[in-house]
């Protein structure tokens, strides 16, 4: 062998080695790039009805001017469950409050998300049906313009959206197709809860997808309960390819101050809710590295007050002041959702923490 031969051979191996090596790192760029490093959705149906209504509510001008107003944004996503057959005339309440979910977010630059479901225990007869009633739903909030970006088929199929495996997987197939006629949306998949059976059920439902999105939603909230990513790495690990190469959303998540969890009621407190939402930021997500998260919810509407009994799940990081003249209470859970900061008094408009026991107060009480 000569030695220009020789040369040769050397220089085509490190080039290659440096051409491998970057793209490795562009690779892990853009890696790094998709993941979110705070909550940046919001997912909360009450949100037109704040404090008794969007525009003169204490907390959507706060919501607006920190949350959403900074620079960059941190929330700029916001997703509503809505009955799949809203357009219908059986259902104006349902009508009347989803366009003015979908008015008062894009008043305020916010992406919508849209799942359905059945609050009614009526379910699609068919695709056929299911398909027809989408599209009366897109083409709404496109003639009110406001446009659906995303949607997920059916909300939380394994639980609250309580439907079969091949039936979720079918309406999947039928958004799928209703976003490629010219709607402009892209499906997210899935939206499990990340439950112990949800592997059978995924499995079942994948088997029967046609295309398989490439958008995947989870709602990790056992994984946030017990504090352990051992359920949402099941849910994982059951994703074409072992979830390889593909997005993965949090579309609904909450930390809990105390929630009717696997058959019994679990009171954790403002500072066990906090601890768990410490975890989801600082854990679950830097380790799962989600797209996107979506945080259920901020508020109740109408004043109401939370409570395990009256929501089955108590996780709003706000609770409305008895005074309507005075501001919504922060719990210690929102400085952690808050941008991801982990002082326990840390939130918008509010207290931050300086330490422990002391703090500097910037906002009412």
């Amino acid at each position: 062998m000569t030695v220009r031969r020789i040369i040769g051979i050397g220089l085509s191996l490190s080039l290659s080695l440096v051409l491998l090596g970057a793209a490795t790192q562009a690779a892990t760029q853009a890696s790094a790039r998709a993941a979110t490093s705070h909550v940046d959705g919001i997912s909360d149906q009450s949100l037109p009805v704040w404090d008794g209504g969007f525009s003169s509510s204490y907390l959507a001008g706060l919501f607006q001017g920190g949350w959403v107003g900074g620079a960059p944004s941190q929330i700029t996503l916001a997703r509503y469950v809505v009955q799949w057959n809203v357009m219908s005339d059986e259902y104006p309440k349902y009508r009347s409050e989803f366009e003015s979910w979908l008015t008062d977010i894009a008043s305020i630059g916010l992406t919508a998300d849209v799942a359905l479901t059945s609050y009614t225990g009526k379910y699609p007869s068919s695709p056929g049906e299911y398909q027809a009633q989408l599209d009366e739903i897109l083409d709404r909030a496109r003639a009110l313009g406001h446009p659906i970006r995303y949607l997920e088929a059916w909300n939380e199929p394994n639980n609250q959206g309580n439907e079969s495996a091949l039936n979720a997987a079918r309406f999947t197939n039928s958004a799928s197709a209703t976003c490629g006629q010219g709607y402009g949306c892209t499906t997210i998949a899935g939206n499990f809860e990340d439950n112990p059976s949800v592997s059978i059920y995924e499995e079942e439902y994948i088997k029967n997808l046609n295309p398989v999105p490439a958008v995947w939603g989870v709602h990790p909230y056992y994984s946030v309960e017990q504090m352990s990513e051992a359920p949402f790495l099941n849910f994982r690990e059951h994703l074409p390819n072992k979830g390889a190469g593909e997005q993965i959303w949090f579309t609904e998540i909450a930390a809990r101050k105390c929630s009717d969890f696997n058959g019994h009621e679990v009171e954790n407190g403002e500072l066990g809710q906090a601890e768990r939402a410490g975890w989801l930021v600082n854990t679950l997500m830097r380790d799962a590295r989600p797209e996107h998260v979506f945080y259920y919810e901020f508020l109740l509407g109408e004043r109401r007050q939370p409570s395990c009994t009256s929501e089955g799940a108590d996780g709003a990081l706000y609770v409305p002041s008895a005074d309507p003249s005075a501001p919504d209470r922060p719990r210690a859970a929102a400085s952690y959702i808050w941008g991801g900061v982990s002082g326990l008094w840390g939130y918008p408009g509010g207290a931050f923490a300086a330490n422990a026991e002391q703090a500097t107060l910037t906002g009412g009480v």
